[in-house]
């Protein structure tokens, strides 16, 4: 009992010790990593009996964190054969990042079908619809859903904004070139988003 008093309404920074696993599980504010229960961010520490969970209310004024199943905006910033590093920008609830967030996108989150390369589903500078698989950064991301992937892409030889012609692709109105992409349903349907 005397552990819960002490770890009750505590003030807590980012990535301070809350409890081990196998005394209370991560809630809201708070992630594991080998083990070992630590605070998101800065804030006040709840104690749920019930649920046997432990989490952190962030104090006023504290920056956001992108929540796990939450849908997010981002900009494409590095593709390699087998993953990406998307910077995510802000959220469907509206809550915004100005410094970004890191998002990894594993090839194997890239798309429901079969994909030999991420250079068939993104590009440096796209910006994408994904959702947010992890609860700490990075962030894991997926675009396997169809209301998920690219929303806005650019011309790799031209850089004009390039046109839905079919379900993954796109061609561009000045150069006419064609380019794959793992599409949204929304493409081109994206405001308020700025690099």
């Amino acid at each position: 009992m005397q552990r819960i008093d002490e770890l009750r309404n505590k003030d807590v920074l980012p990535g301070d010790e809350l409890c081990v696993i196998e005394e209370f599980l991560p809630g809201y504010g708070t992630f594991e990593k080998e083990g070992v229960v630590r605070a998101a961010w800065a804030g006040k520490v709840q104690v749920d009996m019930v649920a046997r969970t432990v989490s952190v209310l962030p104090i006023k004024g504290v920056p956001r964190l992108p929540e796990r199943n939450s849908v997010i905006y981002g900009v494409v910033a590095v593709v390699k054969d087998e993953f990406a590093i998307i910077k995510i920008l802000k959220d469907l609830r509206g809550v915004e990042y100005p410094s970004g967030f890191t998002g990894l996108l594993h090839i194997s989150q890239a798309s429901d079908r079969h994909v030999k390369d991420l250079y068939e589903v993104i590009r440096v500078g796209d910006i994408v619809k994904g959702k947010v698989l992890s609860d700490h950064p990075p962030y894991n991301l997926t675009l396997r859903e169809p209301r998920l992937g690219v929303v806005l892409a650019f011309c790799g030889e031209c850089g004009a904004i390039l046109k839905k012609t079919g379900p993954d692709t796109v061609k561009c109105p000045k150069c006419g070139r064609i380019e794959k992409r793992k599409l949204s349903v929304d493409y081109g349907k994206v405001k308020g988003i700025t690099t």
